[in-house]
């Protein structure tokens, strides 16, 4: 079911788009404008810059793809084919090759594609090539407009991109940063003297991602008479400077979502459910248990906080009876190789049935990945701006889906946190552990005890495990010291026990974050260096590591080590119970600031809404009185 605002059929803008840019919408299935798109395109071919901000979903991409291709295409001197019309930088990779897929779908349908281009970026593909070729035949004359596309995200060299960009040209460039930064540079070859567009595509996330420095340098390499538009789904202070620098007399376009029954504004699609329940740490992979019994059929994206914590969970889930035998698993973040990343995209897109991506933040934004059912967050985002772009993976342009995030007793404030940011959330009860009975197998069995207890005994018989559990362990207690929300994601309010028994601990790990704390933790009692690699390579090279280790310690055996100063131990007590009083100090400082902060946020949100109640009642009388006037001149 889809319950998205539509604002018209595409034949009622002014300017009109092309007839052959109408027939291509219809062909693709684009029947219906969205909010953003009938506001921003008419703004972009009259000239303008813009400044767009609308929810997750909403159509942003073909707000500013339509307008460009139509500016290339109305030119009264016709861009050859190493003329540069249009750039779109994108903050990743799979986001610019779903923008670079989504251009070549426009233009195919238009017939205006450069067929040359296509079959260089899919040389691999030979079907798509024929459907291409046949879709266009009767489309393609030789006085035809053609459009030249290029996508340069890295991944190779730089030469490379400079002769695929020599050989097949590119009127619309998209990219990342960096490499575009690198291409641009060569004024001689990357001729932008043409360009009548600059799109900076998840505008923010350019920022945050450290990319300020290398837009700067890009448009300092463009000719300043040329159209310019910043898309996301939030517009933070950190963008003014830019907005000045890189814009000239924008038109703000904010598109928002109100909820019908209450009249508030929201940050998220209408039709996306956001809902959280409340269970431990060590409770959480038992409660997604559920939900996927509950689901069937149905394709997930999960959320953990770290690389590290995606690749201790991928294997660890491979290899549990309940995943293996009845789910499709992928993993995605930041630190894999490229082209294993692009890989991995594809093949979760095309996965038909039960499947499950976790990922980190980097499939957080603006991928448009189909038929999303589910948005599960294991692990609430560092930064409260991605909430609303991880749940913004399911629910888009209209369809329903739902998101879920899971939170402990001592984290719940950040409900009361997201819904003064305008993302309205409603509680769904924890379900029960399923019994342990003698007669039913085990692996169907959902019980948060059983899963914990097999994911440690998984840990104690392969190594690499192990190794990843501890690594993923200690990466989350990093990743959560330094939560932006840190007075709510308190690291002293955690039960390290409980997350310890989430990843399966053989024991504790040695780290500074858990020095001085009491924690109650049984784990394994064996050694851990008894566990063994299941791949016997490994574990040759490792016993071969040991030995050396061993003779080298016997070689050194002997030798006078360094002798630690020697305190009293009174003094030692007095040193430990002020360290202890000025932390306690500071902790009630913190709850006190908490309790303010949230005060200080309630107190704005109400002054807010009665201004808006003031102004609303005003413009009720101002129209009493123009009526009133009108009633009189009658």
């Amino acid at each position: 079911m889809e319950s998205i605002a539509n604002a018209g059929s595409w034949d009622t803008l002014d300017p009109k788009l092309l007839d052959d840019t109408l027939q291509a919408l219809s062909l693709l299935g684009y029947n219906q404008m969205t909010p953003v798109q009938a506001s921003t395109i008419p703004l972009f071919l009259k000239s303008k810059d813009v400044i767009v901000e609308a929810v997750t979903g909403s159509g942003k991409t073909l707000a500013f793809l339509i307008p460009i291709i139509e500016m290339i295409k109305r030119r009264e001197n016709k861009l050859g084919k190493n003329k540069i019309g249009a750039i779109v930088i994108s903050p990743t990779r799979e986001l610019a090759k779903q923008i670079h897929d989504v251009c070549i779908q426009l233009l195919e349908a238009m017939g205006n594609l450069n067929e040359e281009t296509v079959n260089n970026e899919n040389e691999k593909d030979k079907e798509d090539k024929e459907i291409i070729k046949d879709n266009n035949e009767d489309k393609m004359e030789e006085d035809k407009l053609v459009i030249t596309t290029q996508l340069f995200i890295g991944g190779n060299s730089v030469q490379e991109d400079i002769q695929k960009f020599q050989k097949f040209g590119g009127n619309i460039i998209i990219g990342t940063p960096g490499r575009l930064e690198d291409l641009l540079k060569r004024h001689v070859i990357f001729n932008t003297n043409d360009l009548e567009a600059l799109i900076l595509d998840e505008a923010d996330r350019l920022l945050d991602m450290g990319f300020e420095k290398s837009l700067r340098n890009i448009i300092l390499n463009l000719p300043k008479q040329r159209r310019t538009g910043l898309f996301s789904a939030t517009m933070s202070d950190a963008l003014t400077d830019l907005i000045k620098a890189g814009l000239r007399n924008p038109v703000r376009v904010m598109v928002k979502v109100e909820d019908i029954s209450t009249k508030d504004i929201q940050r998220t699609p209408q039709s996306l459910d956001i809902c959280y329940l409340i269970c431990e740490n060590n409770e959480k992979i038992a409660q997604f248990c559920h939900i996927l019994k509950n689901e069937p059929d149905k394709k997930f994206i999960v959320y953990f906080a770290t690389c590290s914590c995606v690749d201790y969970y991928f294997k660890a889930l491979s290899v549990l009876p309940f995943f293996s035998e009845n789910y499709s698993l992928f993993s995605l973040h930041g630190k894999m190789d490229p082209k294993r990343r692009e890989n991995v995209y594809k093949n979760f897109i095309s996965a038909i049935g039960s499947s499950i991506l976790l990922c980190t933040d980097v499939a957080a934004r603006g991928l448009d990945i189909p038929d999303v059912d589910w948005v599960v967050q294991i692990d609430p985002p560092q930064d409260p701006k991605c909430f609303a772009h991880r749940c913004g993976r399911t629910a888009r342009l209209g369809k329903e889906g739902k998101a879920i995030v899971f939170l402990t007793p001592k984290e719940d404030t950040y409900v009361e946190f997201l819904k003064i940011r305008k993302i309205p959330m409603k509680e769904i009860a924890k379900y029960e552990d399923e019994e342990i009975k003698e007669n039913v197998k085990k692996s169907t069995i959902i019980n948060s005890k059983l899963i914990n207890e097999q994911l440690l005994k998984n840990n104690s018989k392969d190594r690499e495990l192990y190794e990843k559990s501890v690594k993923a362990f200690v990466s989350w207690v990093r990743a959560y010291n330094e939560h932006q929300v840190s007075y709510i994601f308190r690291f002293k309010n955690v039960d390290v026990a409980s997350v310890a028994e989430a990843y399966g601990l053989i024991r504790l790990p040695r780290m500074p974050e858990l020095k001085n704390r009491k924690i109650e933790y049984k784990g394994l009692d064996i050694d851990p260096e008894t566990i063994k690699y299941k791949d016997k390579n490994r574990e040759k090279q490792r016993q071969a590591r040991l030995q050396k280790e061993k003779e080298g310690k016997l070689n050194n055996k002997g030798k006078k080590g360094k002798k630690g100063k020697n305190e009293a131990w009174s003094q030692k007590k007095q040193l430990k119970e002020r360290r202890l009083e000025r932390r306690e100090k500071r902790e009630r400082k913190r709850d006190a600031k908490t309790r303010n902060m949230i005060m200080a946020m309630k107190k704005e949100e109400e002054i807010k809404k009665e201004a808006e109640k003031r102004k609303r009642e005003m413009e009720d009388e101002w129209n009493e009185l123009r009526e009133e006037a009108k009633l009189l001149k009658k």
